[in-house]
């Protein structure tokens, strides 16, 4: 496993930082996959088999158009989830109680489950977008430290 350097405490894995990601209470689950479905780390057992993964990054990796944003399903387990396009690197898919966001971030996929819930100090969104910049730095600077 690629392990990233930790501000604190020496190395982290991509497990350690999922663990602290999931551990802030803001996001039920969440996992990290690479571009060919495989699962790098979670917070549990995802349950996304790996060709729902392909197809969130089938579908990040089509042409985005703003003002016409086209609704589409995903499915994991037996969950139907509505999803649509929030950015070109981000996906979003709801069921009745709770949503998921799926970011791009360079060469892997951030996948993160929450509650609906109406929230105003906190964004999903802003939470996965937030761990994607963390990890992209944590990358960085242990490519650079060698």
């Amino acid at each position: 496993m690629e392990q990233v350097q930790s501000d604190l405490n020496g190395p982290m894995d991509w497990t350690d930082m999922m663990n602290l990601f999931v551990g802030k209470g803001r996001v039920k689950r969440a996992a990290i996959y690479d571009l060919k479905g495989k699962c790098l780390a979670a917070s549990e057992d995802p349950n996304i088999p790996q060709d729902e993964i392909i197809s969130i990054v089938r579908c990040l990796n089509e042409k985005y158009v703003v003002l016409n944003k086209p609704i589409f399903a995903l499915f994991f387990e037996e969950e139907r989830y509505v999803c649509f396009h929030a950015t070109p690197n981000t996906i979003v898919g709801r069921t009745v109680s709770d949503f998921f966001v799926a970011y791009r971030c360079d060469d892997f996929v951030i996948i993160a489950f929450a509650d609906i819930i109406v929230n105003p100090k906190f964004s999903c969104i802003g939470e996965v977008w937030t761990f994607g910049s963390e990890i992209r730095s944590r990358m960085e600077i242990s490519a650079f430290i060698g």
